[in-house]
């Protein structure tokens, strides 16, 4: 593993638990609480829950990276999977300002179809850790841009090792809030304000990377100029 890929790795972890402290705790919390209001010895049923989200990101991670690899046979499709990927991180940030409703449209809109309810309450009421497990699947199913955003960074690494590396990063940064969200739901981290303020520092350091990925983009196709306008030059003498 480079040394580069290590430190967006640890970018992503950090960028992915502050996140999930404003917007994970909004959109997943109330499954959490749903199911450890009903168990006892809850971290057990936390971790089994968590693993079953982190295995669909990765599975995820691993799909797109595979995919992003196809783009970079070719050096103008590999920069057009960094404008693409920037594009998408850009406005996903600006989506967790509140500016941008299609996402959060999105994001409700497969709860609300019959198959998932009756997935989710056959899972709910098993009250097991295959149940629990179970249930972290269907909430790693659902439309999240902040996975999104994500999901196109892995993209942009066009690999499968690195995009499976990315979103596992990922999906480790969201564990500690929801993981202790039974623990301290009644505490400050309850608090609209102070989830706020997590979800803003969010979006601006994935509008920070969207604009990093335009900047590789850039850098790659003026490579490719160069090596042209060397490789012509060569040929004129």
């Amino acid at each position: 593993m480079g040394e580069g890929l290590m430190q967006e790795l640890i970018a992503v972890f950090t960028i992915a638990f502050f996140g999930s402290l404003g917007h994970c705790l909004g959109m997943c919390g109330g499954i959490v609480l749903a199911y450890s209001s009903k168990l006892r010895d809850s971290w057990v049923y936390h971790l089994s829950y968590n693993f079953g989200r982190i295995s669909v990101y990765v599975v995820l991670g691993a799909l797109v990276g595979f995919f992003g690899s196809m783009f970079s046979l070719n050096i103008y499709l590999k920069s057009f999977l960094f404008f693409l990927a920037g594009g998408a991180m850009v406005l996903s940030g600006i989506s967790l300002f509140g500016k941008l409703k299609f996402l959060k449209s999105l994001e409700y809109s497969v709860q609300n179809l019959n198959w998932y309810k009756r997935f989710f309450h056959k899972f709910l009421h098993m009250q097991n850790l295959y149940g629990i497990f179970n249930l972290g699947i269907l909430n790693g199913l659902l439309p999240c841009g902040f996975v999104y955003a994500f999901l196109f960074k892995a993209a942009s690494s066009a690999s499968l090792i690195d995009g499976v590396a990315i979103m596992l990063a990922f999906g480790l940064g969201t564990i500690p809030a929801l993981f202790f969200l039974g623990v301290v739901s009644n505490t400050i981290l309850n608090r609209d304000s102070i989830r706020s303020f997590f979800i803003k520092v969010a979006a601006i350091a994935i509008i920070v990377f969207g604009v990093l990925m335009f900047q590789k983009g850039i850098m790659i196709l003026n490579v490719e100029h160069i090596s042209e306008n060397n490789n012509t030059h060569k040929y004129m003498h």
